[in-house]
Formats: structure tokens, sequence, C-alpha cells
């Protein structure tokens, strides 16, 4: 009787310090030997003061001196995500002074149809960046979109016309004060032939408007033999005048704004195809200080999913085996915010993908 009783108080011992260690381990007090601890969300979360959380705080996840907080005890903030109005979330976190947003992502979060429930499906809200994602959570945070007014787009695709043809660069003063604010951001310029690309380049600006200007200087200074051979000079090329023996051009211009720019840490292609909807989002990868991208499609061409997407992009650029999956390389997605057109003497055309 006293062995048995002995074994069941060392059972009952067992268990206790099993369930508590497990407790601790989840909320994240202790980490255990062999446990994933989420490595890349520890090291988001690094330096942060109160974060909220939408869901249960991952399962061995050291928080260090982090304060995660679930989103209930914020009344804004919960409000925001279990209602559904997708413009009233940077507001909401703005005021419960939060440094970000964890969301589970690996089970639907929030009502259907809600703010929460398009974030832990990865889709993408108003004025709020995910800034990393996991096959488990992503952290959002507050990230003012720019935005060009339908008055202004035509004033934008003008600019790079005429710099295009060889006129100079219209000072920074002379462009709407939301576009040339010190506001870093990243412009891409396009020229196609049809929907297919020509010559294009990406610029990081201190704010649209210088980003603008680089962009489209790049793509003058990168306009060579492989373009002039079949549409001549850029400058003619844009105006439409014919080389002998060949039909006028009509190239499409594209002026694209680069957003909510978000890391991906998991690799595997049917999580990369969830969390990067192919109609919202595109995907790019940076690897030894290179950043490469593929364009988003003109608007109402055909897409590709974004696992597809990215393995060709890879192998374009020549990476080795096993092309996206390896370590070197940081995955990204992105948004192409403000697809601006216009082929010559059309009209221009303004998109939000």
């Amino acid at each position: 009787m006293k062995v048995a009783t002995v074994l069941r108080w060392s059972a009952a011992t067992v268990i206790v310090v099993a369930l508590t260690t497990a407790r601790l381990a989840h909320r994240g007090i202790i980490a255990l030997p062999g446990i994933d601890t989420h490595p890349g969300l520890e090291a988001q979360l690094r330096d942060r003061g109160t974060m909220a959380i939408a869901g249960r705080v991952p399962f061995g996840l050291r928080k260090g001196d982090v304060q995660i907080v679930d989103y209930h005890q914020f009344g804004p903030l919960a409000a925001a995500l279990d209602g559904r109005d997708s413009n009233a979330l940077a507001a909401a976190m703005r005021e419960s002074r939060i440094d970000g947003l964890v969301v589970r992502t690996d089970t639907p979060q929030g009502p259907a149809g809600s703010v929460l429930r398009a974030l832990s499906m990865y889709r993408p809200v108003p004025n709020v960046t995910a800034t990393w994602m996991d096959r488990d959570a992503a952290l959002y945070e507050v990230r003012e979109q720019p935005v060009v007014s339908e008055q202004d787009a035509p004033k934008l695709i003008e600019t790079v016309r005429l710099m295009m043809q060889g006129a100079a660069a219209p000072p920074e003063r002379l462009f709407p004060e939301a576009l040339r604010g010190a506001r870093p951001a990243e412009v891409m310029v396009v020229v196609r032939d049809g929907t297919a690309p020509i010559l294009w380049r990406a610029v990081r600006g201190g704010s649209v408007a210088r980003a603008l200007v680089d962009a489209t200087y790049a793509i003058i200074d990168r306009w060579g033999t492989r373009q002039q051979n079949p549409y001549g000079p850029l400058s003619s090329a844009i105006r439409g005048e014919p080389e002998p023996g060949r039909s006028p051009p009509n190239l499409l211009l594209t002026v694209a704004i680069f957003y909510d720019k978000g890391t991906l840490e998991t690799r595997e292609p049917a999580w990369i195809d969830r969390a990067v909807d192919e109609h919202s989002f595109a995907v790019g990868y940076e690897r030894l200080g290179r950043w490469e991208y593929n364009l988003p499609p003109p608007t109402g061409a055909s897409t590709r999913r974004s696992a597809e997407a990215l393995a060709q992009l890879v192998r374009e650029h020549d990476v080795p085996p096993p092309g996206f999956q390896r370590t070197d390389l940081t995955l990204y997605r992105f948004r192409a915010l403000q697809l601006i057109e216009q082929s010559r003497g059309g009209p221009v055309t303004v998109a939000n993908p």
C-alpha cells in the first residue's frame, strides 16, 4: 500500500510539474529545449513595448520583456477588429498605443466577415501592413498608405512621358503636397509593349515624387541596344514615331507605388499561395544585397499563383537549387497600389489591386 501510495503521489507530482511547465512555456515565461521557439517572431518582438494579440500566444514563444495582451482588453481595438469597417483599424491601433498586433493565422480568428477574420487570412487592410508572417502568426503594424488622387494621376504619367522625351524633371515643389512630403516610398515605372514588359525599374526615395523622378531616370539610363533595335530611341518610341519599315509603337506606361511589404518566414508553396493572394499582392526576394521582384500585371491581365511566380523569378535570376527555399533569400510579399497606366493617346487609368 505504501509503495502504491508513493507511486500515485509521484505520478501526480509529475503531471502537475508537466502542466505547470507547459503553461509557463505557452505564456513565453520559459523556453523548453527542442521546442520550436519561433525565432522569427521573437526577433520581431525585441525592443517593443505592449503588443496586442488575437488568439493564443504561440506555444514556446520567448517574449522577453514584451507585454503581449489579449486584444479584447483594448476597447477601440476590439471594436475595430470584430467589426467590418476595415478603415477603422489603423486609428484604433494608434488610439490603443500598442507597438503592433499579433494575429494567429493557423486558425481563422474573429467573426465571419470581420476585419480580424481578414487579417487571420492574410488579406489586405487599409493603412495596416503585415510586416512579418509565418504559418502560425502574422505581425501587423500601422503604415499609412500613399494615395494619388484621380486628378494627380494624369500629371504623374505626363511627367514620366515628358522626361522620357527629353524634358528636365520638374522641381519637387511642383508636385502635390501628398507626394512631395517626406515619407519613404518605393515607386516602379514600367514600359510595356502591350502586356509584355520591355524595361522597368523600382527606386526607393524619401518621397513619392523623388522616387518617381529617380525611377524615370533609371529607365532613361537603361534604355539600350536591346530596346533600341526594335523600338528606336526612347524619346521617339514614347512619341510613337516608327523606325523605318516598322509600325508605330504604342507603348504602355505604368507607374506603381510599392506598399504593404512584409517578410515571408515559411517557405512551403501551399502556404505562400495562401498568404500571398495573387490578385492583391506580388512577390519578391532579397539576396546578396539585390532586390528582385515579379511585376504586378497590367490592369485586367491574368495572374499566376504566387509560389509559381516566385519559382519563375528565382529561375530567371539563376538562383541555385533549392530556389526560393534557400535560407540566404529573404522572401517578401508586397502590394502595388495606385497602378496608373496610359498608352499613347489613350486615357489614364487608376486601379488599386
